[in-house]
């Protein structure tokens, strides 16, 4: 096989039993890889209905055809199960070096199985794959355990949140990348794993060469054409949209009880560059850069943090908001998550000081906290869900739906509950690309937004990264497919593949018990100064129309059909 390198791993920890299968050439060609293989082995290896920590549900690492290759934003990879956050199927999307060092160990999925007697951890060298113990790594930092292990290969972990079963826990790769959101971490801890590390010496086999490196400048071309990837993103990092999100109005605060926040300047990408010294830390393939490290060592905060930790808490010190985003990723916790549970403990408890929320942050990742299994759990506990606002159990980034129509019917149909990145609407409603459009409007969104879900579906498969939609589409991401798996790929195609992944996961989620029910936003977007229920609710009937379900959100025989998807798959 070109591209993909043909190598399944399947590791058994309750039996110590590992194991390699070919990878299915159809589900590769079908499913790409990354996010696609993942949702498709779930349907392999779990019931709809598996317990998220129990040995059961599988956690799956998958590469790309792309990974590993000269092609920009290329070096990601992908890591699913089902969420015990939402319960949802849940494909994360993360960046840095580990995912071009799992395929160039020649593995297109590690398939996780099962549960451990005592902490280990996995070690890949190419075809050597071992289960080591790690009792000494236990009740370590994600910091302190890559710094243990790195002398190995590339190394992703987990930090006392996933050891302590945090719904919210995250897998951190590269010491400062994490495996984003909805609880991967947490299911490692219920495994007993603690962190694989990965050496790869191997190439990735292209079909045709000269063709791909041809494709390979163009998207360079592109990216430098681009002025939010390769002066917004290159220069400021993802902190870049704060002041243009304050400047439309659709920077959200205090647990989206308010619509503005009046110190945003003080976190913008503008700012922190001009009192910080930063230097740039590329994932693999990158030419933009834009996760960036200052003088002292530690991370700049990507833009979810900087929101979650300052206007959706109400502070506007960039200090406290490091401290904290450092915590997570030290932890393994998902910053957007905590502060999103954060802020919510807030709303409930008003008189809770600035001070305090550190000390918050630590017993969530300790697991101590009322808060520390999600904002939504925790204000059903307390009988005020009102102040929800997540979906499917997930909660909403700092992207406010009541004044982007496009981006309220995404978050609502998103497979994996309030995530901005099943289809980034921010493009065109307020970055204007590929073309500024009207954001408060709902006309002809339902249509662009399955556009954008499908299209996020295949990038999220190659595995590339979210940004790399900035410069570019369907059209150069059938050339590269193309040439590198020699397998020929239109740009229609390309599209189809996202299609069938959006309605895979959506299969999932419909047996593991989700409805249309499920497709809401929180009623705290609705009324006078929020979102006309009625245009939202005749949107999401225009969305189902255009996905050919039916009224109750359920995909047709026909379209499953000419997808190649059964509705029973096994």
């Amino acid at each position: 096989m070109f591209g993909w390198t043909g190598r399944t791993v399947i590791v058994d920890l309750e039996s110590k039993a590992i194991t390699e299968t070919r990878t299915r050439k159809a589900f590769a060609e079908q499913f790409i890889g990354g996010r696609g293989l993942g949702c498709r082995l779930m349907d392999e290896f779990a019931a709809p209905d598996v317990d998220p920590l129990g040995p059961e549900n599988p956690l799956i690492f998958t590469t790309g055809p792309l990974t590993g290759t000269s092609a920009p934003m290329s070096g990601h990879f992908a890591v699913t199960c089902r969420s015990p956050l939402t319960s949802t199927i849940f494909s994360s999307n993360a960046g840095g070096q580990f995912g071009a060092e799992l395929k160039l160990a020649g593995i297109d999925a590690l398939i996780i199985t099962g549960k451990a007697e005592s902490p280990v951890y996995l070690s890949i060298y190419d075809e050597d794959v071992e289960i080591v113990p790690a009792e000494h790594l236990w009740g370590k930092s994600t910091s302190e355990t890559t710094a243990l292990l790195e002398n190995k290969g590339k190394v992703a972990c987990i930090g006392k949140a996933g050891e302590k079963l945090v719904s919210m826990a995250n897998i951190v790769n590269d010491s400062i990348y994490s495996s984003g959101r909805g609880g991967h971490g947490a299911v490692a801890g219920s495994k007993n794993l603690k962190a694989i590390v990965v050496k790869g010496t191997n190439k990735v086999q292209i079909a045709e060469p000269d063709a791909f490196e041809r494709d390979v400048e163009k998207v360079k071309k592109l990216l430098v054409a681009n002025p939010p990837a390769s002066k917004g993103l290159k220069k400021y990092g993802s902190s870049v949209i704060s002041d243009l999100l304050d400047h439309t109005g659709t920077l959200p605060a205090r647990n989206f009880s308010e619509k503005r926040f009046h110190g945003a300047e003080k976190i913008s990408g503008e700012n922190i560059s001009r009192n910080y010294k930063i230097q740039q830390q590329p994932c693999y393939a990158c030419p933009i850069g834009c996760r960036r490290i200052a003088e002292d060592g530690e991370p700049i905060p990507d833009f979810d943090s900087i929101w979650a930790f300052g206007p959706n808490i109400g502070n506007d010190d960039m200090e406290l908001i490091r401290e904290m985003d450092r915590l997570c990723f030290d932890y393994g916790l998902d910053p957007l998550s905590c502060g999103a549970s954060i802020a919510a403990y807030m709303e409930v408890n008003p008189w809770m000081e600035m001070d305090e929320v550190k000390g918050m942050v630590l017993e969530i990742g300790n697991g101590k906290h009322d808060a520390c299994k999600g904002s939504h759990a925790y204000l059903c506990s307390v009988d005020k869900e009102e102040y929800s606002t997540s979906v499917k159990g997930l909660e909403l980034p700092g992207y406010d739906p009541r004044e982007m129509a496009g981006m309220a019917i995404a978050y609502a149909t998103s497979n994996t509950g309030g995530s901005h990145l099943s289809a980034f609407m921010v493009a065109p409603e307020i970055m204007g690309k590929p073309m500024l459009l009207d954001r408060r409007s709902f006309d002809g969104k339902a249509a662009l937004v399955r556009h954008f879900q499908n299209l996020t579906a295949s990038i999220d498969s190659m595995v590339m990264c979210p940004f790399s939609m900035l410069a570019m589409g369907e059209v150069e991401i059938a050339a590269m497919l193309s040439h590198v798996t020699g397998k020929e790929y239109s740009a229609e195609d390309v599209l189809k593949a996202g299609e069938r992944i959006f309605n895979q996961e959506r299969m999932f989620n419909l047996r593991a018990g989700f409805t249309w029910k499920d497709d809401m936003l929180p009623e705290r977007f609705f009324g006078d100064e929020g979102i006309d229920r009625e245009e939202f609710e005749k949107a999401i009937s225009d969305y189902y129309h255009f996905r050919g379900w039916d009224d109750n959100g359920i995909p047709a025989e026909d379209t499953l059909k000419g997808l190649g998807i059964s509705r029973d798959v096994k």
